[in-house]
């Protein structure tokens, strides 16, 4: 499975990780640290001949270069997700989202049709949460990622195909 994502920095995780562990059921699978994402365009399956395609997507998006303050603690209790957002995130993001998807649509890969939700996934399984107030993260958002999901017996493990920086 592809998907382009936003990619924090390992101290950005690291503040992620630790609210997911303070925030999350005791019987919730959190996210590792290394795994953490905002996904902003979900491709899926693909077929390998298709993927320069993809990637002259990336190549022709402008990837903005913004701050996004996670600020927002929610659990959504129908897919048992615990999950980091904003508030107020940059449009710039929703820019993005929907730029990365005219892109894909353009060369024929349908999108699921829902709208853009800019959040992190910090624990799979999570029946219930504290969902609580916290001091805002902030992530200096310098590019994008296209990623390959890798899954197995131990859950997903993510290969960075290509990355792109800011403009």
């Amino acid at each position: 499975m592809f998907f382009f994502a936003l990619w924090p920095s390992p101290a950005v995780a690291t503040q992620l990780h630790q609210l997911a562990r303070d925030a999350a059921a005791p019987d919730a699978r959190l996210m590792r640290a290394d795994t953490l994402h905002l996904t902003l365009a979900f491709i899926g399956d693909v077929a390998v001949d298709r993927l320069p395609a993809i990637e002259a997507v990336g190549d022709q998006t402008a990837w903005p270069r913004c701050t996004l303050q996670l600020d927002q603690l929610g659990h959504w209790p129908h897919n048992q997700i615990l999950w980091a957002g904003s508030q107020s995130p940059p449009d710039a993001l929703a820019q993005l989202a929907g730029e990365l998807s005219s892109g894909l649509q353009a060369i024929g890969i349908r999108l699921a049709a829902r709208p853009f939700v800019p959040h992190v996934t910090l624990a799979r399984r999570c029946r219930h949460a504290q969902v609580k107030a916290f001091a805002p993260i902030e992530w200096a958002v310098e590019g994008g990622v296209l990623v390959v999901s890798h899954r197995d017996a131990t859950g997903a493990r993510y290969e960075m195909r290509r990355r792109w920086s800011a403009a």
